[in-house]
């Protein structure tokens, strides 16, 4: 880590992978993520998504929480082939049942795409209580909608501001939308009640420090760099 990101004098990428690879090689579950990261993203290195994918399987094996969603989302975005959701909707199940709540979002997007609506729904759920903004988005369209959710437009325009006001999404619309069904009065109402929401759909991932990269919020998230990682187990 002092390789990674020390003083001028000590900084070298080359020298971080080699240490992490003679860890990794230990079989330091740490380690392996940290190396997966590297050959996931290219820097200091090529990109080999499947080596990546390599590192954080044997990672994911000895049970590391980060692991899990981590290779899941490789296979899942089709970085590595084959794209097979089976895989990938176990791994990030072993890190959705441990409470991680971007496992949680990712299987939740497996279900959708298996059309097991009502399963989507509830990991989805599980995950915007967390306070993920991309989960509080996919819950409030599948009530809009009323997929795998007995329709409910008011619990769809809580969900679907509080997504927005995390500015990730441009919802502006779909919100207007809802609002010309729901009314002026329930509007406001919803808007007090989406006050309270926010203050108990807190994001623990964020109190421990596990927030703060480029693409934390995208669609499919990108894995947290090694120097933020320890705070996502």
């Amino acid at each position: 880590m002092n390789a990674l990101g020390g003083s001028s004098t000590s900084q070298s990428g080359a020298e971080a992978i080699e240490y992490f690879r003679r860890s990794a090689e230990l079989g330091y579950a740490p380690a392996e993520v940290a190396l997966g990261y590297f050959y996931e993203t290219g820097k200091f290195t090529a990109k080999e998504p499947g080596l990546a994918l390599s590192w954080y399987r044997k990672a994911a094996q000895q049970g590391d929480p980060l692991a899990g969603w981590l290779a899941g989302r490789v296979i899942y975005a089709g970085l590595a082939a084959p794209r097979d959701l089976n895989e990938a909707g176990n791994l990030f199940a072993s890190s959705a049942q441990d409470g991680n709540p971007f496992a949680q979002y990712l299987l939740g997007k497996v279900k959708l795409e298996r059309q097991q609506y009502s399963q989507a729904a509830d990991w989805m759920r599980k995950a915007a209580e967390q306070g993920l903004p991309q989960a509080q988005l996919q819950l409030a369209l599948l009530l809009r909608d009323g997929q795998g959710v007995p329709q409910d437009k008011a619990q769809a325009y809580v969900w679907m501001l509080l997504s927005s006001r995390a500015g990730t999404h441009a919802l502006n619309s779909d919100l207007q939308s809802l609002e010309a069904d729901l009314g002026t009065n329930e509007v406001e109402h919803l808007k007090s009640k989406a006050e309270e929401l926010e203050g108990s759909a807190t994001r623990a991932l964020d109190a421990h420090g596990c927030t703060g990269w480029p693409g934390e919020l995208a669609e499919i998230p990108t894995p947290p760099p090694p120097d933020l990682q320890k705070f996502c187990r």
